[in-house]
């Protein structure tokens, strides 16, 4: 079975992957690909699809992609049938020390400690709090979820999570179905949204949402763009304590944009998820994927790509 490979690989990875059964091609994302590459029967990428024609590969059969999010798949795969894996727990580790982080940063008071500090200004700020007995909502129960959950709640915070089903698990003090979430958004000091980008979850956190959201309150942000109203953010961002945003509508995020002036929003360029370990388990999660695949065994990561996860 034929492998086209846009990732790094070396060769020990290459060994691997050949004794599972594979024949394996690597080119870079950005092509060319001859028309023997487009012979595939797996394609193993981040994302190769603006300058790799997936109608053109007859004997694909399934897609890894080495992110969590499927937004650059295209969707013509859903009618060949072709099966979709994803990288769900690679990146979830970083991101939830990174969700600790920014809950930390909000508290402490950072940005404003520093900025003393270049000016050499010697005066305590009492508004600097603790995060104990705080309560956190996660928008989203998912592995990038659990994972800032179980690294926040040491802290002393109570954390409840929401998602379709309000089924409850061990690593939240509740689950809410998203029903609920309206009612209940006002109840809590921090906001993290962790939420796939699809139609369903389009603008869900919009202006009514914004506006319902505790004020003094910490929202962060580390799903997509497209799940918060940005517009009405920009608007409502000066009721929050802080406002944390790794992802959004336009990326790069317009230089025009005010959210860059605001003295309470903190923006990073989606680089949450950066990791020295990123690497290493992006290729373990594919190993896993094509070891099953090659077995006939049911796929680990595999997706539905009609919902988006």
């Amino acid at each position: 079975m034929r492998v086209l490979y846009t990732l790094s690989l070396d060769e020990e990875r290459r060994r691997r992957l050949e004794a599972l059964g594979y024949t394996l091609t690597h080119r870079r994302e950005s092509g060319p690909f001859s028309e023997d590459d487009l012979q595939a029967d797996v394609l193993v990428t981040f994302n190769a699809f603006s300058t790799l024609d997936i109608e053109k590969m007859p004997n694909l059969k399934m897609i890894v992609v080495a992110s969590t999010g499927l937004n650059q798949i295209p969707q013509e795969t859903v009618e060949r049938g072709i099966k979709i894996a994803n990288n769900p727990q690679g990146y979830s580790l970083p991101i939830g020390e990174w969700i600790v982080a920014k809950v930390l940063e909000s508290y402490k008071n950072t940005r404003q400690v520093y900025r003393q500090q270049e000016e050499k200004v010697w005066k305590q700020d009492l508004s600097i709090d603790e995060v104990n007995g705080k309560s956190a909502l996660f928008i989203g129960t998912g592995n990038i979820a659990k994972e800032g959950a179980k690294r926040l709640a040491p802290f002393g915070v109570d954390i409840v999570g929401v998602n379709r089903s309000g089924k409850a698990n061990d690593v939240f003090s509740a689950v809410l179905p998203f029903s609920q979430l309206t009612e209940n958004i006002s109840q809590f000091d921090i906001v993290v949204v962790v939420l796939p980008g699809t139609q369903e979850t389009h603008k869900l956190i919009n202006r009514e949402m914004i506006e319902k959201m505790k004020d003094g309150s910490v929202f962060i942000n580390i799903s997509r763009g497209s799940v918060v109203e940005e517009s009405a953010l920009e608007e409502l961002a000066g009721k929050f304590r802080a406002v944390h945003l790794d992802v959004f509508e336009v990326e790069p995020l317009p230089t025009e944009s005010p959210l860059w002036e605001m003295d309470n929003v903190y923006v990073s360029s989606h680089t949450s998820w950066a990791s020295s370990q990123i690497d290493k388990r992006r290729f373990e999660n594919v190993y896993r994927n094509l070891k099953a695949f090659m077995e006939g065994e049911k796929i680990p990561s595999e997706v539905d790509l009609s919902r988006g996860y």
